[in-house]
């Protein structure tokens, strides 16, 4: 059984304190709160087993080793450890229970939920296996899903050829595309079932990173390096 704290979902203080961590990430791929959640609920979809040491580097890493997410102690990298565990199985349990898992969405300036970062996490995450996204992206009724993330992931493409419209998404239209994904992300993992259940690989149940690791200890991550040397690099300012 999980511990309280290990299945207790994140507060909205703990969910800003993680959005400060990747804040730290220059020009990462997941740069905030609600890329991170569209990216881990893609992972906890997926039927084939994401290692956390393939996909902890996609979270920590800025576009030069310098941007990477460096942790100041090793209280703060267990910290970050934790908070990470603790939305996975957020995300994992809710999913499993048959309800619709609600996305982590921040407002705009103006109070809206736009979406657009979601979408890109969640593709980010599809693209750990592309073999298993592939034929659902091609296929006309299952991948019905990717036509809403699609459009918002590429709303303000620099390319104007990957736009999904030529005008701005009306509040009515973002708000079907949102329940559009919202919809699809339960039509998916629902879809997958079966394939969870044949998988060759054992599926991950509730991550759990211990409340203490020795530095010298194996990474939590599985990348079969020291902690020093991983998830837990520590630099003193």
């Amino acid at each position: 059984m999980l511990s309280t704290k290990l299945s207790h979902p994140l507060s909205d203080a703990e969910l800003d304190e993680m959005g400060h961590f990747l804040a730290r990430v220059q020009n990462g791929a997941i740069p905030n709160i609600e890329t991170l959640d569209g990216f881990l609920t893609a992972l906890v979809i997926c039927p084939e087993l994401v290692k956390p040491s393939e996909y902890m580097p996609i979270i920590i890493s800025g576009e030069t080793e310098a941007g990477d997410l460096v942790f100041e102690t090793l209280a703060e990298a267990e910290r970050f450890q934790s908070l990470l565990a603790r939305h996975w199985n957020d995300v994992n349990r809710t999913l499993r229970s048959g309800e619709f898992y609600m996305p982590v969405l921040a407002e705009d300036d103006t109070g809206k939920f736009k979406g657009n970062d979601w979408a890109t996490g969640f593709l980010a995450g599809t693209r750990m296996r592309h073999s298993v996204w592939t034929p659902i992206v091609d296929d006309e009724e299952r991948g019905g899903v990717f036509v809403a993330l699609f459009a918002l992931a590429y709303e303000h493409a620099e390319d104007p050829s990957l736009r999904p419209f030529s005008e701005p998404i009306s509040p009515e239209r973002r708000e079907d595309l949102l329940a559009m994904m919202i919809a699809g992300v339960k039509r998916l993992f629902d879809e997958f079932a079966e394939e969870r259940k044949s998988a060759t690989v054992r599926r991950p149940g509730p991550l759990s990173f211990g409340p203490k690791i020795g530095r010298n200890d194996p990474c939590p991550c599985g990348s079969g390096k020291k902690y020093k040397k991983c998830c837990g690099q520590v630099t003193f300012h």
